[in-house]
């Protein structure tokens, strides 16, 4: 394949891991299996949106590739594609991007946004699908997407507005300063885009109507927004948006709802029906505020439109649910650090009219995830994302236990890429346990802390403007403005920087060592690790950046943008802190290129140095400082030629993300959940997506049919 190619196929070294939940589901009882089994099927079938989020052709791709692997009998395929005239390495490749694709739920990846390319021709990729027992509508269907699938123009190798990249959060002939106006007019109208896409209608030749299409099982009459006028455009909100997703989503929670363990959670499910019927943003509000004073359930899930990394403005978010059974014993120590949180909240770097009034003590656990309907599984969450909520009902933490495992497990003989041979050993034994530390500092103190300076409809404050230490604060939030709306494009990246910050920094209070266990030289060890680790991630960032982009959008994943401006805060420090020492471009022999960080200089240098960009963080957070805040990020995520230089070496030495098959619930004869394990292989992927979801689903393809036209690129 060619360069451009080579960054976007999936090469043989693909590592797949299961995520094992088998020993904490076995101990529930049959209700609570129950109950987890309807949570998970609403999010499977939920997550059919992300292909529809992703690209035009992912709906279709995906129906292709179920109708390729019908039934999950992979070696009877196999046999066909062979006698086909498939070559054995051919047919693995295959294998290795249908795997890829699924995890993704799409054909661009969750992390980083870049899309997937097959590693075999366009033609023997045809030669597949018409060998296996697909039908031939379905051979139809994979020719008229394959160009597509295929295609290396500049323009679709990354999520984005055109002409810069693809998405289906608006239709493909919209701009960005469209898609801006859009969400200004529902900003002043008080409407949340969480559920929403936006499609521009120019049937009439005299005037555009933007169309905002909600996400709900029930049709509804539309609603004007925005009149036309001379000026502007027309607004209008259309409801019915992935309507028969959004009924089965529907369909499922309320078989869950008779095996809820308590009120609180019938409460919860049955808002979170009534938003998924109706589009009701402020019901699913309603049921978050359910969810947090759930505390310490049994099965743990959560399930909507939660995160708006994908979407080019930072403030349409993508389909999310997950069912998850709680760790106790790991649990424990997340306990003790929400215990100890207002003890800590002061050792952060703002005075104390920066923080919120009082400390909502959020439920903190350590989940082993069952069922996770979304393009990614995340390490750690911090939920809801309400800001309202969030201020005045509170949060919750949760640490994906079984998937924070899986992906740190490297093998011994492993080379770990950009750091010192000194290093190798200590970084292997102890990355796992500083990342525990990190992901409990980030999501409960990180995204758990600072408070907005907001105006209230009534005229009121939530902060005294004739304090003087709060005097110069000149501007903050005022009625129905949110933390996304004012921060559009980079505000979740620099709210994943912020909350890092947070984790670095208090990564070295005694309070904490004691808390995760570690004592004495083994808790200087697990604060070293985390900061070295901070720093490589920081260097690893530059295989999700894009050069010759305008201001930021180069930036292809929000958390790795953040890493790479800290890795700048530690370097522009000084004092010898943290150094890049050259090496041999390729790491394998282990005399590479690498992240120098001198332990004895965290305190002196390190430290001070976050405090002081912290500090910036939160105070431009908390005012609605979007200039100040722009022109800030704006410095430190800018990619200089030295840096460009070591980008190459960075992707020619890059790791590929694990893939992750995940077990499957189904309902026995007698209604008893069974737990369904496969194996993780690409092929037991590929299985278990078989076992997930029917081979034909003629009602997602009509879904995707109706409008294809708005989003074909």
């Amino acid at each position: 394949p060619t360069m451009a190619a080579s960054l976007h196929t999936v090469g043989e070294d693909c590592p797949v891991v299961q995520l094992d939940c088998q020993e904490a589901f076995v101990n529930l009882t049959e209700d609570e299996k129950k109950y987890a089994h309807f949570i998970a099927r609403a999010s499977y079938e939920g997550s059919k949106i992300c292909l529809l989020q992703t690209s035009w052709e992912s709906p279709a791709l995906f129906q292709v590739l179920q109708a390729v692997f019908q039934g999950g009998d992979v070696s009877g395929l196999q046999s066909l594609a062979e006698a086909a005239g498939v070559s054995k390495a051919d047919f693995d490749a295959f294998l290795r991007y249908a795997a890829t694709f699924y995890s993704n739920s799409g054909n661009y990846r969750s992390f980083g946004d870049s899309k997937i390319i097959p590693a075999v021709s366009q033609e023997t990729f045809t030669k597949i699908v018409e060998a296996s027992p697909a039908d031939a509508s379905m051979t139809a269907l994979w020719n008229e997407i394959a160009g597509q699938v295929y295609s290396l123009k500049a323009d679709v190798l990354a999520l984005g507005f055109r002409p810069n990249g693809v998405t289906t959060y608006y239709s493909s002939d919209m701009t960005e300063p469209e898609a801006k106006y859009v969400q200004r007019v529902l900003d002043e109208a008080g409407v949340s885009p969480y559920n929403t896409r936006v499609v521009a209608d120019r049937s009439d030749a005299s005037k555009v109507v933007y169309k905002v299409m909600v996400a709900s099982a029930n049709k509804a009459a539309d609603r004007v927004v925005r009149e036309a006028n001379g000026l502007e455009a027309e607004v209008r909100i259309v409801f019915g948006d992935y309507q028969c997703l959004m009924q089965r989503v529907v369909d499922n929670l309320k078989q869950a709802v008779p095996f809820a363990s308590n009120p609180t959670q019938t409460g919860m499910l049955n808002k979170y029906i009534e938003s998924f019927e109706t589009g009701d943003v402020d019901a699913h509000k309603d049921g978050s505020r359910f969810w947090v004073k759930d505390k310490g359930p049994v099965v743990e899930s959560y399930i909507g439109f939660i995160e708006t990394y994908r979407d080019p403005l930072g403030s349409k978010a993508e389909w999310e649910g997950f069912a998850a059974v709680v760790n106790k014993p790991v649990s424990a120590k997340f306990t003790a650090l929400v215990e100890a949180a207002e003890a800590l909240l002061p050792a952060l770097p703002w005075p104390a009219q920066f923080e919120k009034d009082t400390f909502l003590r959020p439920d903190f656990t350590s989940l082993e995830v069952l069922a996770f309907g979304s393009s990614g599984v995340p390490a750690g969450i911090n939920i809801p994302n309400y800001d309202d909520v969030r201020q005045n009902d509170g949060f919750k933490n949760v640490s994906l236990g079984n998937m924070l495992r899986s992906s740190l497990v490297s093998p011994p003989s492993e080379v770990i890429t950009f750091v010192s041979p000194a290093d190798q050993e200590l970084y292997r034994t102890t990355v796992g346990s500083s990342f525990d530390v990190q992901v409990g500092l980030h999501e409960l103190l990180g995204h758990g802390s600072g408070k907005l300076f907001c105006e209230n409809s009534d005229g009121s404050f939530n902060f005294d403007r004739d304090d003087q230490a709060l005097a110069e604060v000149t501007s903050w939030y005022k009625p129905g403005e949110t933390w996304d709306s004012m921060f559009p494009g980079f505000g979740s990246s620099y709210e994943e920087c912020r909350a890092e910050c947070v984790g670095i920094y208090l990564c070295v209070q005694p309070k904490v060592h004691a808390i995760f266990g570690f004592e004495g030289e083994r808790a200087q060890e697990v604060m070293y690790i985390n900061w070295l680790h901070m720093a490589r991630a920081g260097l690893l960032a530059l295989q999700y950046y894009t050069p010759g982009k305008p201001d930021m959008t180069g930036w292809g994943q929000a958390h790795m943008m953040a890493r790479y401006a800290i890795l700048q805060v530690m370097l522009e420090a000084g004092d010898g802190f943290v150094s890049i020492v050259p090496g041999d471009a390729e790491q394998g022999a282990g005399k590479g290129t690498h992240v120098k960080l001198d332990r004895s200089k965290i305190m002196s240098v390190g430290v001070p140095a976050i405090g002081d960009f912290l500090q910036k963080l939160q105070n431009y957070k908390s005012t609605a400082n979007f200039e100040a805040a722009r022109t800030l990020y704006r410095k430190y995520t800018a990619v200089g030629e030295d840096f460009l230089q070591l980008r190459q070496q960075v992707i020619d030495n890059r790791k590929p993300r694990k893939l992750i098959v995940q077990h499957v619930t189904q309902l026995d004869s007698s209604g008893n959940v069974k737990l369904l394990s496969f194996q993780g292989t690409c092929q037991g992927l590929v299985e278990s997506l078989s076992s997930r979801f029917q081979a034909q689903d003629p009602e997602f393809l009509q879904l995707w049919r109706e409008n294809e036209a708005l989003w074909r690129v």
